[in-house]
């Protein structure tokens, strides 16, 4: 595959992608072709492309989940919740925040990014119900993990993480982190 080739197949992938979930259309067959395009072209872009706010477009789940789910659905964010993720990369702290009927809930903690993989370990868990909050908790060694870059430009992030998931998200743009 020439450069060129490979260039007009990734952006025809991320016009598609962005297309999809402006539309709410994400279709599995055509999100599976995509996301193997954008992850075989392995643009990562540098951390500071990481800075800001992302909605979380689709996700396969854990291992575990993958086994529990229908093979190939993955998740529907408009069933379930609205999931956010934040990184600052002036602070290296990291949230995600899932919201459900106007109420969140926000684990955040500090971040490393080396050889396009963020190392977090949540040490905060904000609860934020309603107009409430958020109320803030630490959580010690709660949780900690890593999720691997596989494709990063301005508005699209594709990662893998040590749950055996995939996630892809879109920039919904910039933000301070809430914990």
């Amino acid at each position: 595959m020439t450069n060129q080739t490979r260039d007009e197949a990734v952006q025809a992938a991320r016009s598609q992608l962005l297309k999809d979930s402006e539309e709410g259309s994400l279709d599995f067959s055509s999100l599976q072709e995509a996301v193997a395009i954008l992850e075989k072209a392995q643009i990562r872009g540098d951390r500071q492309l990481l800075e800001g706010e992302w909605r979380l477009l689709w996700s396969s789940g854990t291992r575990n989940a993958q086994k529990l789910n229908k093979p190939g659905n993955g998740m529907n964010r408009k069933a379930i919740a609205s999931v956010i993720q934040r990184l600052d990369c002036q602070r290296l702290w990291f949230e995600n925040q899932i919201t459900i009927a106007g109420s969140s809930l926000i684990v955040g903690g500090p971040f490393e990014y080396k050889q396009h993989r963020i190392q977090f370990r949540f040490e905060r868990l904000g609860l934020q119900l309603g107009p409430l909050g958020p109320l803030k908790l630490p959580l010690g060694k709660w949780a900690s993990g890593w999720l691997q870059t596989t494709y990063l430009d301005q508005d699209l992030h594709l990662e893998r993480g040590d749950r055996g998931g995939i996630s892809l998200y879109r920039r919904v743009g910039t933000s301070t982190p809430t914990l």
